[in-house]
């Protein structure tokens, strides 16, 4: 009998820090950057970032990584299979956010390409009659 043992090796960058597995999965995303556009303060946005994983072995997203509060961020629970499609779901709550906003979202995943990132924007407009002199 005869047996054989695989580890998946965890790889490091010069820094230390970790980029990902040596597996052949790959996240090919539609779009990176998405816009809103214009909203009124307080309105509640979502989009979904579609990719597909476009290697030969199963895809993990491991953890999504908001750059602000006002961002919550939720990605698939298993893995993704070799051709499947999935997405990471973006919701934004534009409460005292008025003005131009730029957000991003890092993906982590065990892919190739292990560290991607999301960006989106929208042009948060003052609610009608909203005081906006500082007295």
């Amino acid at each position: 009998m005869v047996t054989l043992l695989a580890a998946c090796k965890q790889t490091t960058s010069e820094n230390g820090s970790f980029t990902g597995t040596n597996t052949n999965a790959i996240i090919e995303f539609e779009e990176n950057s998405f816009d809103f556009g214009s909203m009124t303060e307080g309105d509640k946005v979502s989009h979904a970032f579609k990719f597909k994983n476009v290697g030969t072995d199963p895809l993990e997203v491991l953890s999504v990584n908001v750059s602000c509060g006002c961002t919550v961020a939720s990605k698939p629970l298993g893995a993704v299979g070799v051709g499947q499609t999935d997405e990471i779901v973006i919701n934004f709550n534009s409460a005292s956010k008025v003005g131009m906003n730029k957000k991003s979202v890092g993906v982590f995943s065990n892919a190739l390409n292990s560290n991607e990132t999301l960006t989106f924007t929208a042009m948060v407009e003052a609610q009608k009659g909203a005081e906006t002199d500082l007295k």
